[in-house]
């Protein structure tokens, strides 16, 4: 049975493209009255230079019940036009077992996404019922990409033999996890030097926000992100995509550009060979 990772490797294969759409809409900036036709629009439009989806659960909750009803849709949506992308939820679950364990039949069973994000931070029983579903991954959050990350992430902890940061340590957690071949980390674009650490050290996929608006360089970031293997990340970006433009005449058109755009920048970073070369990748 392919992995979840493996799938996302091929899919990333397939549309030769690094590039995740965080599918991420307030009322206020969606250019049309009908935010469900917004998703699709940009769904439509970025499906053939993109190789994943990201809905980000929380804009979905907080327009209530329809907003559950809109994402319901517009994940359906992906899967009758791209059944071959993969789908990140973004809800970023972290709880003891009992709860952890409800979040995880919620993402895999009631949502039915691919891969889900998770937090680690109340230890392993918070994470191993997400791995009770093969074919299925998660992203551990490890190293994020907003400013104030450094309050706890940075926090230098004692090891068994030397010190380390917190995001060190979770990316350890998550090695532990490896023979599962479903774990991940969301690793962000913001910080390079430590994405570039964190790569020298862990071969787990990586999801990596924060190229575009938060300021993350899209070379700099396929050029430390890619694993040995020439994959092994994607990059997410959800206000540069689906904002290029508040026109609502061209608003997709002008989400495949920067879509296109981002899928250039990160595939060009990585020649002279390229990332999807004979001499790189092997699609089964």
């Amino acid at each position: 049975m392919q992995t979840m990772f493996e799938r996302l490797d091929a899919a990333a294969a397939k549309m030769e493209s690094f590039v995740c759409v965080g599918l991420d809409p307030t009322p206020e900036r969606v250019p049309i009255d009908d935010i469900l036709a917004f998703n699709c629009a940009i769904v439509d439009a970025t499906k053939d230079v993109v190789s994943a989806f990201k809905p980000q659960f929380a804009y979905y909750e907080a327009m209530g019940i329809e907003g559950f009803r809109i994402l319901e849709k517009t994940i359906q949506h992906i899967r009758d036009v791209a059944p071959d992308h993969v789908i990140v939820g973004d809800g970023k679950r972290g709880d003891i077992s009992t709860t952890a364990t409800a979040y995880a039949t919620a993402m895999f069973e009631v949502w039915d996404v691919d891969i889900a994000t998770i937090y680690a931070y109340q230890g392993s029983d918070s994470v191993e019922p997400f791995l009770q579903y093969p074919g299925k991954g998660v992203y551990i959050v490890c190293r994020t990409s907003n400013p104030s990350s450094r309050d706890i992430q940075d926090l230098v902890v004692d090891g068994a033999d030397h010190q380390e940061h917190v995001f060190d340590r979770v990316a350890d957690m998550a090695d532990r996890y490896a023979r599962s071949e479903n774990v991940g980390l969301v690793v962000g674009a913001t910080y390079p030097d430590d994405l570039r650490a964190l790569r020298s050290k862990h071969a787990a996929p990586f999801l990596i926000p924060g190229v575009g608006a938060q300021g993350g360089v899209a070379e700099e970031t396929a050029r430390v992100g890619v694993n040995e293997q020439g994959g092994g990340f994607i990059v997410n970006s959800s206000r540069g995509i689906i904002y290029a433009s508040s026109n609502p005449e061209d608003f997709d058109i002008a989400a495949r550009g920067e879509a296109e755009k981002l899928k250039n920048q990160l595939n060009d970073a990585l020649k002279p060979n390229g990332p999807f070369s004979a001499e790189t990748v092997t699609v089964e």
